[in-house]
């Protein structure tokens, strides 16, 4: 996203309802908030309805934004509550099983962006939506928690579980 062409005029007009300038914002933001609802739901027709709801929603309430330089954090957990929303069906806790942490604590393999998502998209949902909340988000255990309708134990669980699991994912691909 092009951060300089978000400037303090554009967000002005977009809260006066300007659509010209809507679809600017749209534009110039659309590409990272995809990618976000397509981490968090793994599917591409349910994120695309994820970030429709987001956008309805982040132009009917732009007017209360108070503070319009945190626009695109204002943005961001807008979307990803849509997500979340749109993917509860989908996002299940799975019971931990107990790994063997056998050569997986010293983890130090070059691997590249693509098979990051590989082994990040086949996490099990529950993992995959705290592990990307927490890890890529930046949110915290208590707001992650508090996102998925969780305990904040259950998100320490599932975090250290996804991060397991990645690692051992991440290994099986360079050995391939």
């Amino acid at each position: 996203m092009d951060t300089q062409k978000l400037d303090i005029h554009l967000i002005t007009k977009v809260v006066r309802g300007d659509r010209a300038s809507q679809f600017q914002l749209f534009e110039l933001t659309k590409g990272m908030l995809y990618s976000t609802c397509y981490r968090i739901i793994n599917d591409e027709d349910e994120a695309n309805d994820a970030l429709q709801d987001a956008y309805v929603e982040i132009f009917q309430q732009i007017h209360k934004l108070k503070n319009q330089e945190a626009l695109i954090s204002w943005m961001k957990t807008i979307t990803i509550r849509k997500a979340i929303l749109q993917s509860k069906r989908k996002i299940h806790f799975e019971p931990i099983e107990e790994l063997a942490s056998n050569h997986t604590d010293n983890f130090d393999a070059w691997f590249d962006a693509e098979m990051l998502d590989q082994a990040v998209g086949s996490l099990p949902n529950g993992a995959r939506a705290v592990f990307l909340l927490i890890s890529v988000e930046g949110y915290s255990h208590r707001e992650a928690s508090q996102l998925l309708g969780i305990s904040e134990s259950t998100s320490k669980s599932q975090l250290n579980y996804a991060k397991t699991l990645l690692k051992r994912r991440i290994t099986k691909l360079l050995q391939a």
